[in-house]
Order: structure tokens, then C-alpha cells, then sequence
């Protein structure tokens, strides 16, 4: 509200201004869906290297709950989407990120 303020506009017209952004990203997401991409094989690769949704969501700096939304294709998010896979690819490679039963005989 600080930036429309600024340029002259009012809270009347930053409400309008605000209600019409929020009406093209309806209308766009409407009119061109695009689905979540399907990460279940996120969830087999974590519990496939021992590692639980706790520390993925700590190393990636999420919460658990956003982990689990993101593994059930709930949520779309491509960042994450990216990341996620990126990073247990590298996990292996660190030790302090393996699970301790898999660091006794690595």
C-alpha cells in the first residue's frame, strides 16, 4: 500500500487496484490450469534412503506438512519441485544428512 501511496492513489484505489490483480491471477489460472506435476516418487526416494520428512523439510527450510502436500501433488510448487529431488540426489554425498544406519557402513 506504502508504493500506491506514493503514486497518488488512495486506499479506495489501492483496494481496486489490489482486487484486480487478485481477478487476473484467478482468471489466468482458470482459463489455462496448469496441474501439479506428480512427486510420489519423491516420498519412495526419502523413505528409500532413510531419511525422514522431518529432515527434509528442515534441510530444505520447509515445514513437514508442506513436504508431505508437495509428495501428494496437493500443492504446486516448482521451486520446491526442483529442489527436492536435487537435494536428495546430493544427500547421499554428505554424511551428516545420512541416516545413522546408513553411515556405519558407508
Amino acid at each position: 500500500m506504502a508504493k500506491r501511496t506514493v503514486e497518488g492513489k488512495n486506499k479506495r484505489e489501492f483496494m481496486r487496484s489490489l482486487k484486480r490483480y487478485a481477478a487476473r491471477e484467478i482468471y489466468r489460472q482458470i482459463t489455462n490450469p496448469q496441474p501439479a506435476p506428480n512427486n510420489a516418487d519423491l516420498r519412495k526416494e526419502h523413505t528409500r534412503l532413510g531419511l525422514t520428512i522431518t529432515t527434509v523439510a528442515r534441510e530444505l527450510g520447509q515445514w513437514p506438512s508442506k513436504i508431505s502436500i508437495l509428495e501428494r501433488g496437493l500443492l504446486r510448487n516448482d521451486t520446491h519441485a526442483k529442489n527436492y529431488p536435487q537435494w536428495l540426489a546430493g544427500s547421499m554425498k554428505h554424511p551428516s544428512l545420512r541416516p545413522f544406519h546408513m553411515s556405519q557402513n558407508c
